[in-house]
Order: structure tokens, then C-alpha cells, then sequence
């Protein structure tokens, strides 16, 4: 039977038992895959240590020693996820490779999933969009200004340092070889895309460090740059409020087809 092989890739940041639930289904319903967690370093050396001891014994399931600090919308998410690639990419490659968090649920089997990827083997499943993506909030500033501080534990002075970069003309210039796209972060990318990005990453990483929310841009920059052939709807839910607030679930109720995925499950 023609296969995929799979590498989840989990992006946690403090509830243990979400992460738990999460990575128990993924390691019992798909019996070859991987499963790789970054934990958020501010959440404490408690809770990464009983998710090591949890998953001490289970050979396909790896906990990150190198862990980020991460702030929402700045450059740490993105450096977080490319630690959980790298590993992969040095220890064991797969077809494909499915970023999630701890707050993501299955919403079908993962048999299914697989078939579905073998149907549609070489689709890259991210979305690839112009600034009309956002919801609510600056758009092209995002990345034509620098945003050096987290905005919700500095809300005011994260405005000011912006208002003033606006005022005294210090917009940036994007490499002239990229197109800023954006979209979910929540995607699925093949072993060639994943490759390609971590090749590129190091060439461009000074411009997207100072971007504002950058995991909503950054691979998505890539993955439309190299002009990949085919590329579908990412196969994760979600939905935003008109002001760009991600909506949570209570339960996994209802068909989502052609979604394999719900975030954010409370």
C-alpha cells in the first residue's frame, strides 16, 4: 500500500495536558509518525520536564532541549519552529511535515489524512495571499517597520516606537527578490519546501526578525517565491473575528471537509 510519512510538528506553550492530548492521538492513530514539541521556555522548567518524562520512552516522540522564549507575533515563534525543521531535518526526513499547537484536535482520522496526502502527494497546504489576508490592524507596516517589542506586554510603547519610526521616515526596503505573502501558520509543507526555507532563512533572517507577526509570513514569503507548483488551503480550521482574534472551540462538533484539523480547541 503506497504510504506517506509524516512529521508532526507540535508548537506548545504551557498547558501540558493540551499538549498531552494532542500527542497521544497523534503517536496512536498514525503508528509511523513523528511527533517533535517545542515547549515555550517562559512557561518553566516543571512543566518541560514532565513532558520529557512523559514522553521518555517513546521513540517517536522528541521534546526539544534548545528551547525559545516566545512572544506572540514577534520573530521567537518562527525561531521555534525552525528548531523543531532542523531537527527533523537532521535526524530522520519525511514526506510531509504538519505544524500545529497544543490547542489543535484531529476532526477526522489520520488514516484519512495520509490517504488524502497520498492522493494529492508533491501539494504544498498553505495559504500564499496579498496583505487582503489581514484582518483588522496595519498590513504592509507590518514589515515596512521595525517592531522590536511584544505588543501585548507593551501595548503603548510597542505604538509609540512605530509612530515614531513612521515619523521620522524610517521605512524599510524588502529584498528586491521577495514578494511579502501571508496566510495561516498552520500548514503542511513537503520534505522539498522544507528544505528550500531552511536554505533561505539564514539569507533573509535580519529583514524578518524585526517583522511584526511574522509566522503569518515568513514560510508563506518562501513557499510563493520559489513559485512551487502546487499549492491548496491549509488543512487545519480556523476562523478570525473581523479584528483578527482567532475563534475557540469548546468541543469537536459538526464536519469540517477538507479539514483535518480544528484550532483552537479549548
Amino acid at each position: 500500500m503506497v504510504d506517506v510519512s509524516l512529521t508532526y510538528l507540535v508548537l506548545a506553550h504551557n498547558s501540558t495536558e493540551r499538549v498531552a492530548r494532542l500527542v497521544d492521538q497523534l503517536l496512536a492513530q498514525d503508528l509511523s509518525g513523528r511527533v517533535i514539541i517545542h515547549f515555550d521556555k517562559k512557561s518553566g522548567e516543571a512543566p518541560y520536564q514532565w513532558l520529557c518524562e512523559r514522553y521518555h520512552s517513546q521513540a517517536r516522540c522528541y521534546v526539544l532541549p534548545q528551547r525559545a522564549y516566545c512572544g506572540w507575533g514577534q520573530w521567537s515563534l518562527v525561531d521555534a519552529t525552525l528548531r523543531m525543521l532542523r531537527h527533523a531535518q537532521s535526524t530522520c526526513k519525511t514526506d510531509y511535515y504538519y505544524l500545529m499547537s497544543e490547542y489543535c484536535y484531529p476532526t477526522q482520522s489520520l488514516s484519512a489524512l495520509k490517504s488524502y496526502l497520498v492522493e494529492n502527494k508533491g501539494t504544498n497546504f498553505i495559504e500564499c495571499e496579498d496583505s487582503r489576508w489581514i484582518k483588522g490592524g496595519i498590513r504592509e507596516d507590518r514589515y515596512l517597520y521595525r517592531h522590536f517589542l511584544n505588543k501585548r506586554n507593551y501595548p503603548r510603547l510597542h505604538r509609540w516606537t512605530y509612530k515614531v519610526q513612521k515619523w521620522l521616515g524610517l521605512k524599510r526596503k524588502v529584498p528586491q527578490d521577495l514578494t511579502i505573502r501571508f496566510g495561516s501558520q498552520w500548514w503542511c509543507l513537503t520534505q522539498e519546501a522544507v528544505a528550500y526555507v531552511l536554505e533561505q532563512e539564514p539569507i533573509y533572517r535580519s529583514f524578518f526578525k524585526w517583522v511584526w507577526i511574522p509566522d503569518e509570513c515568513f514560510l508563506q514569503t518562501f513557499i510563493y517565491k520559489k513559485e512551487f507548483k502546487n499549492l491548496s488551503k491549509p488543512l487545519t480550521y480556523y476562523t478570525f473575528s473581523s479584528t483578527g482574534e482567532a475563534a475557540t472551540f469548546s468541543t469537536v462538533s459538526g464536519s469540517y471537509p477538507g479539514f483535518f484539523f480544528l484550532r483552537k480547541l479549548k
